[in-house]
């Protein structure tokens, strides 16, 4: 029988088993001058030496292990992440960003990021390390737009609930960082190891897909903004820049896949999801997994999952994805705990069920919580304070709620980012 210490040991098991080092040491070699990653063999020089670049939550971790492996053929590394600087390795240079909303560090990371590429020549190589948030951490608007006004329009899709393929097709279109464009500065050899933090793992959405083909249009981003009734709240420059686009004014994104760019996805939702299915065993626990299963708002997420509940007996089972929230309130917390707070309040008659969504980056929303977790036993908790609960729902306060009832997941930042999860047990 699982108990809540014992989904919580299999959370930090699985968490532990997709660290980003891990994740290239698995993926990647390196012996007598041939770099072997997944299944592609890499001849590299004697004389040549490999460029590291990269960005995302996961990019020191992903940094430290490549170097590992490669040692004194690594030349430079130029590296982006949301965190404090923690490599300590000679000749890096690590640009402190910021997420979710990108800001001045920005800018800044992205200027620098391609002056490095258009330094690279033909015959050089360069590894990109790519991983979750680099849409906010390193972006360079169109020049007829300011950052303030990106920002607010970046605001704006993430509390109208767009799903992430929605934003990151207007963010392409209104960078000049994003949709490939990377790609096109530079003749040298790239290899992108890819932590995927979008569901199905598509390449055109990792990152808002710096150096990968775009098939999405101008048309496609003013399509998306006016199904959420966006397009007419965003600043006039957007607005006339995304027409301007629409009428072939402004050049598109990067329509052909890169020639001398390869990708790799390294790890992704599945991995972990499946992670967690393997820890599980451990317990002796069969276990179910439901990829791209949590894909709409969190008050769907809990219908669909309350109703999936009610048709189960028993058994064990794990869903994939990342679940969208319009906040309407001021309070703290986010979507895992929103959604866990959620289904306490619609919690099922006559089932004694262990619930836990969890957010594989260890800070859910503006907390610092991953998520949280409830029991059976949890109801005797609550029942005094239902009208608590009503209220922490309101308010969006699903953090402070579960803080007072020790509920909370807590693993701190894993400094990965691969989507959430949701494990459901049926006594």
């Amino acid at each position: 029988m699982l108990n809540k210490k014992n989904l919580l040991d299999v959370i930090t098991h699985s968490l532990e088993a997709i660290n980003p080092a891990t994740l290239i040491e698995k993926n990647c070699s390196y012996k007598d001058d041939i770099l072997t990653i997944q299944n592609k063999s890499i001849k590299l020089p004697k004389e040549k030496k490999v460029y590291i670049l990269g960005s995302g939550k996961a990019v020191q971790s992903m940094a430290n292990s490549i170097h590992t492996i490669l040692g004194d053929k690594v030349e430079k590394m130029l590296l982006v992440g949301p965190y404090e600087k923690e490599i300590n390795i000679k000749n890096v240079e690590y640009c402190q960003s910021t997420h979710p909303l990108p800001s001045e560090k920005s800018l800044d990371a992205a200027l620098k990021m391609t002056e490095e590429l258009k330094k690279l020549k033909r015959d050089d190589i360069f590894i990109y390390l790519l991983s979750g948030g680099t849409s906010a951490l390193m972006e360079l608007p169109s020049e007829s737009i300011t950052l303030d006004d990106f920002i607010y329009a970046t605001t704006l899709m993430l509390k109208n609930s767009m799903p992430i393929e929605a934003i990151n097709c207007v963010r392409k279109h209104l960078s000049q960082v994003k949709g490939g464009r990377l790609s096109s500065l530079t003749d040298a050899s790239g290899y992108v190891l890819v932590l995927s933090d979008v569901l199905g793992d598509n390449l055109e959405d990792i990152g808002s897909s710096p150096f990968y083909h775009d098939k999405t249009t101008f048309q496609d981003a003013v399509n998306y903004l006016n199904k959420y009734n966006i397009f007419d709240q965003l600043p006039v420059e957007i607005r006339n820049y995304l027409i301007d686009g629409c009428n072939k004014k402004v050049e598109e994104t990067l329509k052909n896949e890169s020639s001398n760019v390869k990708h790799f996805i390294i790890g992704s939702n599945r991995f972990f999801l499946h992670s967690i299915q393997e820890n599980l065993n451990r317990y002796n626990i069969v276990s179910k997994v439901y990829e791209n299963s949590i894909i709409d708002e969190v008050s769907t997420v809990t219908k669909n999952l309350v109703e999936f509940t009610l048709k189960e007996s028993s058994g064990c089972f794990i869903f994939g994805g990342e679940a969208t929230v319009l906040v309407k309130g001021d309070g703290q917390g986010g979507r895992n705990q929103h959604l866990v707070l959620d289904f306490l309040n619609n919690y099922p008659d006559d089932k004694e069920i262990t619930f836990l969504s969890v957010a594989s980056d260890g800070i859910d929303g503006n907390s610092v919580a991953a998520g949280a977790i409830i029991e059976y036993e949890t109801l005797q908790k609550v029942e005094i304070s239902n009208g608590e609960l009503k209220d922490a729902l309101k308010r969006f306060d699903s953090y402070n709620f579960f803080k007072k009832i020790d509920c909370l997941i807590e693993t701190g930042p894993t400094h990965n980012n691969m989507l959430d999860a949701v494990i459901i047990y049926i006594k």
